[in-house]
Parts: structure tokens; C-alpha cells; sequence
């Protein structure tokens, strides 16, 4: 029945993406190297750990500065971390963009609406990146990226998808052909070559496209809280997982392989936790007899720092299972020549 209100929504990003390209004039392009990671789904195919991946990558050699709309912040407008009075939290600029700064404080996070507007406002400031990697700006056709770096997840790749409200896609699957990079994200680490020749082939890329495999790889559970570092992993004898991102399977899975008991406490993905429903989490923990614990992802600890939950938080054993890209196949070398490449000719 959703149907027919797909194909009109797919459509109509169809026409607005054909009329930008008819109009270049209308398009930004910034003096400086961008690179733009996108996606043609709504959330979850793991832009985050692939932006960390390039800011690891880059910040050594380059001005590095990440620029994203700022998801349900409170603020508005421009706002960079490095000239801002305002407090880099998840309320002024969004939990992915904050969780950034926490993780990499010397280079610039910035956050716009207006993707153009940003990157002018960026390139004014007084240390001016060299290097702007656009986190989500695969729909906002107003920049002329250098480089497109667009990801679909492996268990729902785009073509076996359809526009909102019939899938779970923004536009239809041809609007991947602008890609120049498309990367397969949170595949099974022990992909077979034959299961990715599959994928790849389903994916009918054009021939200027490169295809790359990646997975999650989870770090050890770190203590965040004074409580939690009481303690050692082995003692753990319950988790509650607690998680306000769009796909939690992955790491459920992860942590089902070193915890025997379980228990997913899951919401929207970019929920606001609220007082009530951590003190219920906390009252989970107390009620239970044997050695409990939250463990969370970077980005709801980013969103926990509220100070009106952080004093709920602290007197339990809260911890933090790090995320980050891993590819396959020993893929890592193609892929990086290939972003140190397109930066040496453009910068």
C-alpha cells in the first residue's frame, strides 16, 4: 500500500538531484579538498566510524575540520568547536559531532544546516582547514564535493531497498551513480570473497566506482564511571545494553560473545534520554543480586553527559564499547592511496 508514496517521494528527489545537475551554477565548490560521506538509507550503515576512520588517517599531515548539520541540537546556524563560546555537548551540537571533538580535540568540529554556508564560514576562521570531510551531505546537492564516499549496509544494500515510506531509503537506488567510492559497512568479519563478488554484483557498479568491504571491530569495554573501575570485565555477570542508535544488532552480538546474560534496553536511534528512564535502568542494576552493568556506544555516553543524568549515572558501573572501521580483504591500502591521491591533486 506504501507503494505509490515511495515511488513520489523517490521521484521527487529524482527531479531536485536532475535539476541541480542541470543548473551547476547553483552548486558550491570550495577551494579546498572535500570529501563527502553519505548514505542513500536513513541512518545506521555506520557514517560515524568511517568519518574517525579518516580523521585518523588525516590529521597528521592536514588541517582537518568535519562539518554535519548537527542532529537534533538546541542551537542553530554555524557553530565550530575551536571558535565557539558555546560548550561542545550533544544539546549544542549534536551527539555525532560531539562525540568527535571528545574523541579528536585539535581538529575543527563545525555543525551548519547549510552545508555551503559552512564550509565558507569554516574556510574564513583563522586556521582554515585544509581538509573538510562533510559527515551526511550526500543529499545537500548545493556543494559540489570532490570526492563521494557513499556506504550501504550489507544486510540491506540499496538496491534491494525503496524510497520512505515503502523502504528505507531518502532517494531512489540510481542515485548512487554520482558515487566515486562505495563501501559495503558492517559485513560479517568472516566475509567470504565469493559472498562479496555477490554483493558487489547486485550493486551494478559504473566502472569509475570502487567498491570496498568493511566491518565493525569492537575495542574492550571501557569504565566510565568511578564505580565501574571497581571492578574487572570477568566480574560482570549481567549487561544491560543500553542503546539510542539505529542498529544495535551488531554489538548485541559482539557482547553476546563474551556475556552470557543480555539484556537490550533499546530506543530511537539519536534519543534523548530522559531522567526517568535512566533512573529506571539504575533501578535495574540495584534490583539485580549478582554483578550488573550498563554498557553503551560512544555516542549515547555523548548524550548522557547531561548534568541531570550524569548525576544519576555516576554512582553505577557504566561502561563504553568503543566502535571502529575495519576493512577487508586487505583493502585498507587501495582505499587510503586512494584519498591521499585525490588530496594531492586538489589541495
Amino acid at each position: 500500500m506504501l507503494f505509490p508514496f515511495g515511488a513520489i517521494y523517490g521521484a521527487i528527489g529524482l527531479i531536485r538531484r536532475n535539476l541541480y545537475y542541470k543548473n551547476s551554477n547553483k552548486r558550491y565548490s570550495p577551494m579546498v579538498p572535500t570529501i563527502c560521506i553519505g548514505n542513500l538509507a536513513v541512518g545506521g550503515t555506520g557514517k560515524t566510524p568511517m568519518v574517525e576512520y579518516l580523521v585518523r588517517l588525516l590529521q597528521d599531515h592536514y588541517k582537518v575540520a568535519t562539518l554535519s548539520r548537527g542532529y537534533k541540537r538546541a542551537t542553530t546556524g554555524f557553530i565550530t568547536s575551536m571558535y565557539s563560546e558555546v560548550p561542545v555537548t550533544a544539546a549544542n551540537f549534536g551527539d555525532e559531532p560531539a562525540q568527535l571533538h571528545t574523541k579528536f580535540p585539535n581538529i575543527q568540529v563545525a555543525v551548519c544546516e547549510k552545508r555551503a554556508e559552512g564550509i565558507q564560514k569554516l574556510l574564513k576562521t583563522e586556521t582554515p582547514p585544509e581538509i573538510i570531510l562533510l559527515d551526511d551531505a550526500y543529499q545537500h546537492l548545493q556543494v559540489r564535493c570532490g570526492l563521494n564516499v557513499l556506504l550501504t549496509d550489507f544486510s540491506n544494500p540499496y538496491p534491494s531497498d525503496f524510497p520512505l515510506p515503502a523502504g528505507n531509503l531518502r532517494e531512489f537506488p540510481c542515485a548512487a551513480r554520482p558515487a566515486d567510492i562505495v563501501i559495503v559497512t558492517k559485513c560479517p568479519s568472516d566475509l567470504s570473497i565469493s559472498q562479496a563478488k555477490v554483493v558487489q554484483n547486485k550493486l551494478r557498479l559504473l566502472p569509475k566506482q570502487s567498491c570496498f568491504f568493511t566491518t565493525l571491530a569492537y575495542d574492550s569495554p571501557v569504565a566510565v564511571t568511578k564505580e565501574a573501575t571497581k571492578h574487572s570485565l570477568s566480574d560482570i555477570r549481567k549487561v544491560f545494553l543500553l542503546s539510542g542508535i539505529a542498529n544495535p544488532k551488531p554489538l548485541l552480538h559482539h557482547l553476546s560473545s563474551q556475556f552470557s546474560e543480555i539484556e537490550l534496553i533499546e530506543f530511537g536511534d539519536h534519543h534523548q534520554f530522559t531522567s526517568k528512564e535512566i533512573e529506571n535502568l539504575c533501578k535495574k542494576i540495584a534490583d539485580e543480586k549478582e554483578f550488573s552493568v550498563v554498557m553503551t556506544t560512544e555516542k549515547d555516553w555523548t548524550r548522557l553527559q547531561n548534568p541531570s543524568l550524569l548525576s544519576i549515572v555516576k554512582p553505577h558501573s557504566f561502561f563504553v564499547v568503543p566502535v571502529r572501521t575495519e576493512f577487508l580483504f586487505s583493502q585498507e591500502n587501495d582505499f587510503n592511496q586512494m584519498i591521499s591521491t585525490f588530496i594531492e591533486r586538489n589541495i
